[in-house]
């Protein structure tokens, strides 16, 4: 049922917003060349989180669009291989040295999940683990948990954003202590993945939760910012 009113949603989109010519310039795109000449993202206010793009730039927004409401699986490809090189980058710096790495993408609350039928950060922690064929990462998706459902952000100033942020995750007791047991350690590197950083409320909110629940090593990062 979901699938099926899924591409509904996905028929009625592409129905309403024909592909632009920033969507057709960049499908025409490899992954490869793709990461080569978009824009980067400027640095994020906070030291434990990374983007890759700059959202500002059309061809960007227009990525993140056809991720995050079409459902595009071009643009997942593009995505999920920036992320994927921003990883590898990461791992090969002072910034994580063990040999597993837990990769966490945001979640969404089960009522946007099933408006939307998935969860984009989710498709592109799957095509992150696509092309890990050295099984340099663990895609964990149960650890963090959004327990409250709010409102889109889009139209909302800085200040609304970090209070809606407030509370909005929580940690799997079971699955924390799981990868505590399997590990032996608190300080396992916890990558969180989203699509886009904008204030940062929601990454630092999702960061907190899991530091609380004594997880030590965490960073985030984005394909936008």
């Amino acid at each position: 049922m979901i699938t099926f009113l899924t591409t509904i949603y996905k028929t009625m989109l592409e129905a309403l917003f024909p592909s632009t010519k920033s969507e057709k310039e960049l499908f025409s795109l490899s992954p490869e060349q793709a990461l080569e000449i978009l824009p980067r993202a400027p640095e994020t206010p906070f030291t434990n989180m990374r983007s890759t793009f700059a959202y500002k730039d059309d061809r960007v927004t227009r990525l993140i669009w056809n991720i995050k409401y079409k459902k595009s699986k071009r643009a997942t490809e593009i995505g999920g291989y920036a992320l994927y090189s921003k990883l590898i980058e990461i791992t090969r710096s002072d910034l994580v040295k063990e040999n597993t790495r837990i990769i966490i993408p945001i979640p969404i609350t089960k009522r946007r999940k099933n408006e939307r039928g998935y969860n984009q950060c989710e498709l592109l922690a799957d095509e992150i683990a696509r092309l890990d064929t050295e099984k340099r990462f663990v895609i964990e998706k149960e650890l963090l948990r959004r327990i409250h459902h709010a409102d889109r952000q889009t139209l909302k100033d800085r200040t609304d954003r970090l209070t809606d942020a407030k509370g909005i995750f929580s940690v799997d007791d079971i699955f924390a202590d799981k990868i505590k047991n399997d590990t032996n350690q608190n300080k396992i590197p916890i990558i969180v993945i989203d699509d886009v950083i904008t204030t940062g409320s929601t990454m630092k909110e999702a960061i907190d939760t899991l530091q609380k629940s004594g997880f030590e090593r965490i960073l985030g990062i984005s394909l936008a910012h």
